[in-house]
């Protein structure tokens, strides 16, 4: 059965988890669409100051009706980092804009300190009201995760460097561990990202995956061979969803408590943006989560 739908006020186009309804005087989360050309573009110019400037966090704010000044984006960099976001980090808020800027680019003028203390993250969490959460997504994982018992939440990138880093176990670990919350209330989110059918990789890659999963890959169908070839030599296909679950079922989160939208970026590219489906050019979506 679906477990999400689409939002559409004329000017964005959001997925919503139909589970999340059951708290929404308490917490939001969405997942932006294509649609009216809402999307971020990175900069892939060698000398760019930062590599995703350009937004349109403003028809998102609007939608949501909240403040732009406070949503808390991170420079991801597919690593294993993790940033607990506190009430302080709300007042010292970097990514913070003059009204009367056209708000169209976002450059190294217009953010402070705390951006920069999140450089190399790829992962947020809180349990405080008014931090605004976001990543950005373009094939990667999404994973996002509510405590409804202690109001905890974490909004997780996790692209297939990310999830051999176990990205998503660790962003557990510290949910439980330093936000005092049991496994076996956090529910978890599964954004749209590319699925087992189009991420094909070649040996290189594989062994990574054989080697870090090993267990996994003895118990379960997680790799596959194809008869498809590029300049590289053989091809693979990796179901990185799959492992994400079975390490966040190892870390306790209950199977019933995972909702996987099961939405693929490259077969639903008219929908999502997709860098295999996009190329050098894509775009990102993007997922925010917050307290209310």
């Amino acid at each position: 059965m679906q477990n999400y739908y689409i939002v559409d006020d004329g000017k964005t186009q959001l997925l919503k988890f139909k589970k999340l309804d059951e708290f929404k005087d308490k917490v939001e989360l969405v997942y932006s669409l294509k649609t009216y050309n809402n999307g971020f573009k990175y900069d892939l110019k060698e000398n760019a100051v930062e590599d995703v400037r350009v937004k349109k966090f403003d028809k998102i704010a609007q939608s949501l009706n909240i403040d732009k000044r406070k949503i808390i984006l991170p420079k991801q960099e597919h690593t294993d980092n993790i940033r607990i976001i506190e009430e302080k980090d709300i007042i010292d808020n970097k990514y913070n804009f003059d009204e009367k800027d056209s708000l169209d680019i976002i450059d190294s003028n217009l953010v402070t300190n705390l951006f920069y203390k999140l450089r190399d993250i790829d992962g947020l969490i809180t349990n405080v009201k008014g931090a605004i959460l976001a990543t950005t997504f373009a094939d990667c994982t999404p994973l996002f995760f509510y405590d409804p018992i202690q109001n905890v939440i974490a909004n997780v990138h996790s692209g297939w460097v990310g999830t051999t880093k176990k990205i998503g176990a660790k962003a557990v670990d510290m949910i439980v561990n330093q936000m005092g919350c049991n496994p076996k209330n956090i529910l978890c989110f599964i954004g749209p990202h590319i699925r087992k059918d189009h991420f094909l990789v070649n040996d290189d890659v594989k062994e990574i995956f054989e080697e870090i999963f090993a267990d996994i890959c003895k118990k379960y169908n997680v790799i596959e061979g194809t008869n498809l070839h590029n300049e590289k030599g053989k091809q693979y296909r990796i179901d990185t969803t799959l492992i994400n679950k079975i390490m966040l079922k190892e870390k306790g989160i209950l199977e019933e408590n995972i909702f996987d939208c099961n939405l693929c970026t490259v077969c639903n590219k008219d929908m999502f943006h997709s860098r295999r489906a996009e190329g050098i050019n894509f775009e990102v979506n993007t997922g925010i989560m917050y307290l209310k």
